[in-house]
């Protein structure tokens, strides 16, 4: 999803700015002549020629001040004031960082060419924030893209939240009113929209993004409740603080009120920090952008024979759970006959303790080419495109069906916590042989040993897997 607090947008910035500092290098490179004539603190420079090396080292090199300075942390950034002074600042570190780095090079590059250099990227860096905030703005205007606040509880407590939130710089937030049990509340004022008993339909109704609880402490159990209710339904959950044991696997403080005396905690938190999600979003799309290209023409024929092989679609479009419980439509190649899902309750069973039981071997449904394409993995090819999309990552716990997350305990909903995957580590230990339901404990592990390196490794087990063919069916 495109939107501008995601990491999605955090990757488009870096990119706009990169290419900004390069156009604005080359821009001087083959301007220098015209701008001598035109500025007159620029001398005439016969031959400038920069190393090629340069021009992606330049863009690197400010890049990664930006990124050390949270100029691309949104939530540090809501004002405008905040994000161009943090440009300003990593623009001074530049300067002097880039100043050194010309120092080994031979070609003479005068100092004012520089400053010309500077400025123009800084101009540039500049002007594209302006009009994405204008666009922002718009979409604000036209109720695209705000995030609709529900807040449960009515007291002091709620309407001082409600104070803040409707102030700049949270342009983008809407108050769309309160829950409250309080019988008299409910009488006379007009923006309690119902009881806590009415939560599922007020969310739904208004398409509730993020839930506010400003209830006391001793409410703890009415909280509990609350987020039991919401498990399914992707609205982030803010608590005014003595609520952190609601956690799904950690909080984080919301501080952008802090300043106002209403610390927020979100207990749907992420289980990766920023840095380690913005890491994970590119190392997706690099390597699904790879396996794309290198495996386009292998999907086209297993599109051809998909076709040939039985009647029915190509694909298999699946309503599946992802992160924070979003639903999406995960894509594959049909395996099996075009009226499948109708005929499960045929081939599905229980084990001994009552546990649902969806693949086994022989299922009657898998066609011919289906028993090929799933022994070796290739009907899951086309989930590159979901995963170059955001909807999920090439690594992470194996996205449910959604009457499947529905018989969840509470402790299971972890999962949930970071981006669902093509593969992870109950995939590498398992695959088919272990059942569906017994999953989450690999899954927990993969969440509480997270890193970069870990995916790796599971994506080069996943190889191996999948050319010997083991486990799948």
């Amino acid at each position: 999803m495109f939107r501008r607090y995601s990491v999605n947008f955090e990757l488009f910035s870096i990119f706009l700015d990169g290419f900004s500092v390069f156009v604005a290098l080359v821009l001087t490179s083959f301007a220098h002549l015209w701008l001598a004539g035109f500025l007159f603190f620029t001398k005439k420079i016969c031959n400038l020629e920069l190393p090629i090396f340069y021009y992606a080292v330049f863009p690197v090199i400010w890049i990664y001040l930006n990124l050390g300075l949270s100029l691309y942390d949104g939530r540090k950034n809501m004002r405008y004031a905040d994000e161009f002074l943090r440009l300003i600042l990593s623009s001074l570190l530049a300067t002097i960082s880039l100043a050194g780095l010309l120092y080994f090079v031979p070609t003479v590059f005068a100092r004012s060419l520089f400053i010309v250099f500077i400025l123009i990227a800084i101009f540039f860096m500049g002007i594209w924030r302006v009009f994405i905030r204008l666009y922002w703005r718009k979409q604000y205007s036209h109720k695209q893209e705000l995030r609709r606040i529900l807040i449960v509880g009515c007291g002091n407590t709620g309407r001082k939240v409600a104070s803040q939130f409707t102030r700049p710089p949270a342009s983008n937030l809407e108050i769309v009113g309160f829950l409250d049990d309080d019988p008299e509340k409910l009488k006379n004022t007009p923006d309690i929209l119902g009881s806590t008993n009415d939560l599922e339909r007020v969310v739904d109704f208004y398409n509730v993004n993020i839930l506010v609880i400003a209830l006391p402490a001793r409410a703890f159990s009415l909280e509990s409740n609350i987020v039991d209710r919401l498990r399914m339904k992707p609205v982030k959950i803010w608590i005014v603080p003595n609520a952190h044991r609601l956690s799904l696997f950690q909080c984080d403080v919301i501080d952008h009120l802090s300043s106002v005396g209403v610390p927020l905690i979100d207990v749907r938190a992420p289980s990766i920090s920023d840095e380690q999600r913005l890491h994970k979003r590119i190392f997706d799309l690099i390597v699904s952008s790879a396996m794309i290209t290198v495996t386009l023409p292998f999907m086209i024929l297993i599109a051809i024979l998909v076709k040939l092989d039985s009647p029915g679609p190509i694909f298999f479009r699946q309503k599946r759970v992802g992160e924070n419980t979003q639903p999406f439509e995960m894509l594959k190649f049909r395996t099996m006959v075009q009226n499948a899902e109708k005929l499960a309750s045929q081939v599905v069973k229980t084990d001994e303790r009552g546990n649902t039981l969806h693949k086994h071997r022989n299922d009657p449904r898998i066609t011919r080419l289906g028993h090929f394409l799933r022994r070796y993995s290739l009907d899951e090819l086309p989930q590159a495109f979901n995963v170059l999309l955001g909807q999920m990552s090439l690594v992470g716990p194996r996205p449910e069906m959604p009457y499947l997350v529905e018989k969840y305990k509470s402790w299971q909903y972890v999962r949930f916590t970071l981006p669902q995957g093509m593969t992870g580590w109950w995939q590498i230990t398992g695959r088919s042989d272990k059942p569906m339901h017994l999953n989450t404990e690999d899954d927990l592990y993969y969440i509480e040993n997270y890193s970069i390196w870990l995916d790796i490794k599971i994506i080069l087990k996943t190889v191996n897997i999948v050319i010997s063919g083991r486990g799948a069916y």
